[in-house]
């Protein structure tokens, strides 16, 4: 008898073998912004798509985009640790 699988591994064999994983993983660094980036950074961004591996993050003033660009590798890493997303390679701050 077969030992049993995780549910986490059987639906993310599906989702690759479909083509999905990636868009999934994508779409969880939009609703995981505020884990991803803290409270504070949070309230004065916003992510609003990903599209060719560019994440574009909405952000409330130009003082705050500066300060994101600083901080682009240090995102970009919390990225992958906290949704294990590795097909977003930049960040374009709005």
């Amino acid at each position: 008898m077969a030992s049993p699988e995780k549910l986490n591994s059987i639906l993310n064999s599906f989702l690759s073998s479909k083509g999905y994983l990636s868009s999934c993983k994508e779409f969880s660094v939009i609703t995981q912004w505020k884990e991803i980036v803290g409270e504070s950074v949070a309230s004065v961004s916003y992510c609003e798509n990903v599209e060719n591996g560019i994440l574009y993050v909405k952000v409330s003033s130009a003082s705050w985009r500066q300060e994101l660009s600083f901080l682009k590798r240090d995102i970009l890493s919390k990225i992958e640790a906290v949704t294990d997303c590795h097909s977003i390679t930049d960040i374009v701050f709005l």
